[in-house]
């Protein structure tokens, strides 16, 4: 999974089987700062529910299409969920004394 924008919306008038009522999405992929990287492409929105510059976090490949009602339909990205907020902080302080006492060493 790696974390995407959502920059705006593709309108099909006709999609293949399995794809109606399907929204489609244009997202920039982002970097671990979520900073833009890469070019931009579509993915179909497995949540029903993303909108326009909204943080949300994409698969790709054929596991895209399990994230749809019918599965197997020809999809190369899908949007499957909608980020509310990330916590980047470390997962531990190398300060902590906490920390240390995992790092003891045996005597």
């Amino acid at each position: 999974m790696k974390f995407a924008r959502v920059i705006g919306n593709l309108v099909a008038t006709r999609k293949t089987d399995g794809l109606d009522g399907v929204k489609f999405l244009i997202v920039q992929p982002l970097d671990a700062q979520r900073q833009p990287q890469g070019e931009v492409y579509v993915a179909v929105d497995a949540t029903q529910q993303a909108g326009m510059d909204e943080l949300v976090f994409v698969i790709a490949s054929k596991e895209a299409s399990f994230a749809l009602p019918v599965e197997y339909v020809p999809v190369d990205a899908a949007v499957v969920g909608i980020v509310d907020d990330v916590d980047d902080r470390p997962l531990y302080n190398a300060d902590s004394m906490a920390w240390k006492v995992f790092l003891k060493q045996a005597e």
